[in-house]
């Protein structure tokens, strides 16, 4: 029933995040959606791209820029009827990109928005890089709701930035995995937040599975928004 469908992701932003999506989908298809022989898994079309790093010098976004919109083009002739991009801090090139695909492009910005509304939560901090931060890519996302989104302090940032660094290189310890996660309970105990979203495709991949409820995973809320879209005929079969 979903021969026609295929999930196109833009990631190498950095690759770890995008492979570790990939597995994301495919366990839960299994797990949620019963997918159990090869042709009831989605195809998935990944382009781990080479990005200029303009999550640390936004000079580059227009390199970054050009080399993105033609990987939209290249998923379009692939037939992807849906598009998400693994990078939060990509999303700053979003409405560029979104022009240019012929299809569904799913922001990851806006399922985490949603996620949260939902949750009912009124503070909520946030982890991420400083570039997606300065953006306001999240505050702005939530104008004309009740929640408030509460940025981190310099110290925080700079603990994200170097466990990002670390799993973009393969190299992150679990020293700074554990400053990172007492640092986030520390950070929910002195401004009294109801959660965190964790705004870099790289942290999920350092935080424990069993996280708590209050952990809102951006590779876990875009991986649900893309599969729900994929088996929507079957969900709406299910229900009748």
């Amino acid at each position: 029933m979903n021969k026609n469908k295929i999930i196109g992701l833009i990631g190498g932003m950095g690759p770890f995040a995008g492979t570790r999506f990939c597995t994301l989908l495919l366990e839960k298809s299994a797990r949620d959606f019963g997918a159990k022989n090869g042709d009831e898994f989605p195809e998935i079309v990944l382009d781990s791209v080479p990005v200029p790093d303009f999550i640390s010098d936004t000079s580059r976004l227009p390199e970054a820029e050009v080399m993105l919109v033609s990987r939209i083009k290249k998923l379009n002739s692939f037939g992807c009827t849906s598009i998400a991009m693994v990078c939060n801090t990509g999303h700053i090139l979003f409405p560029q990109l979104s022009r240019v695909s012929e299809n569904k492009m799913i922001s990851l910005i806006d399922v985490v928005r949603d996620r949260v509304v939902a949750s009912e939560f009124k503070r909520v901090g946030l982890l991420a890089t400083k570039t997606t931060i300065k953006s306001n890519l999240f505050r702005n996302a939530f104008d004309g709701t009740n929640i408030k989104i509460v940025n981190p302090d310099n110290k925080t940032v700079e603990i994200c930035e170097k466990v990002i660094r670390g799993v973009i290189a393969n190299t992150n310890s679990e020293r700074s995995t554990n400053e990172l996660l007492s640092r986030t309970d520390e950070f929910i105990k002195e401004q009294k937040l109801d959660g965190i979203i964790l705004g870099c495709t790289e942290l999920p991949l350092v935080f424990p599975k069993n996280k708590p409820s209050n952990i809102i995973d951006c590779l876990d809320v875009l991986s649900d928004a893309l599969l729900k879209n994929f088996f929507e005929n079957r969900l709406h079969l299910e229900k009748l």
